[in-house]
């Protein structure tokens, strides 16, 4: 809404300054998040990219302003296809988010499996988590799903989730370890949207979980100068980056000079973490595919710019070429 109200007013569809307007927005990274702001910004012709899984039902408008740097997601269910095949399993369970991809998935993508002679022991959906989630029905109801999806027969579950879908599955599982429901080891097959993302207080769970776990990968590459970028910047004194403040306090449990609250653990950030120390699951140091589609999407921004740009010099010269005019005139 701030991108469509004048400067430090929040009035949304009133704004004067006309110099202020953003030529792209990059957002993601899954469809809820980013459904309600393509809505809104294809009204008004504001180009958008998505780093993470697209809207399945886009409107004309959308589609003209929508890009997606990320790959077509239901391609990648052509080889788990052929994964199951290949080792033979056909006898599988398939869990999916409670959400709009959640259900293309289930009434699109599974007959898929049903043609080439998979078959499925369970099809379960897991809760979607909001802000305005009842969280103690969320947690029931998780847990009882993830109790039944242990004690099946299926040695082999299919994961249709987004980028946050691991932060839930740890959830459930921690619970279900600790209420010691037995069942057999599971291969988890997740969709290549998922990541290894934990929550502050999950740092220290166990993974074990994850071992033997498959997923497609997206392409990802490292960016020339990253690593160095991630070493020699120094992070905390980017007083007017917020952002890099709530992350460091959040990665290393530690209070910033000048912040509000308390520290978890009552200790002060000294400025001499480093993120290379984190879990994987809090900061990668490498270019994840999400990070890398961001990346990508910044560049084709750039670029395009550069390419208008030069495309309006090409187009003044030739003016000033047919009317005799010096360049700089």
């Amino acid at each position: 809404m701030e991108l469509l109200s004048t400067w430090e007013k929040f009035i949304p569809n009133y704004k004067c300054d006309a110099s202020n307007n953003p030529v792209a927005v990059i957002g993601g990274p899954n469809v809820n998040t980013y459904l309600p702001m393509t809505t809104i910004l294809s009204i008004y012709k504001v180009l958008q990219l998505t780093y993470g899984s697209a809207p399945l039902q886009t409107t004309k408008i959308q589609t003209t302003f929508l890009y997606s740097m990320f790959p077509n997601w239901s391609l990648q269910y052509i080889g788990i296809i052929q994964l199951l095949l290949f080792f033979k399993w056909t006898w599988v369970g398939a869990l999916y988010l409670d959400d709009d991809n959640g259900e293309e998935f289930a009434q699109l993508v599974l007959p898929t499996f049903l043609e080439k002679g998979i078959c499925f022991d369970f099809i379960k959906k897991f809760p979607q988590v909001s802000f305005s989630s009842d969280i103690g029905s969320i947690v029931v109801e998780g847990f009882t799903t993830f109790a039944f999806v242990l004690e099946s027969s299926a040695t082999v579950v299919v994961i249709n989730g987004e980028i946050q879908t691991m932060m839930v599955i740890r959830t459930l599982l921690y619970f279900t370890e600790n209420e010691h429901i037995s069942g057999m080891k599971k291969v988890w097959i997740m969709s290549a949207q998922m990541d290894i993302t934990s929550l502050p207080f999950q740092r220290t769970w166990d993974m074990d979980f994850i071992h033997g776990a498959l997923s497609l990968a997206v392409h990802s590459n490292e960016v020339s100068g990253f690593q160095n970028f991630l070493h020699i910047r120094k992070h905390i004194s980017e007083t007017e980056d917020g952002f890099i403040r709530d992350f460091w306090q959040e990665a290393f449990n530690c209070l910033l000079p000048g912040s509000l609250g308390d520290s978890p653990d009552g200790e002060n950030c000294t400025g001499e973490e480093k993120l290379e120390n984190l879990p994987g699951s809090v900061f990668e140091m490498s270019m994840t595919s999400h990070s890398y589609s961001i990346y990508n999407a910044v560049y084709a921004v750039a670029h395009a710019l550069q390419a208008m740009d030069s495309s309006k010099f090409s187009r003044r010269i030739l003016a000033n070429v047919n009317t005799g005019k010096p360049l700089h005139q």
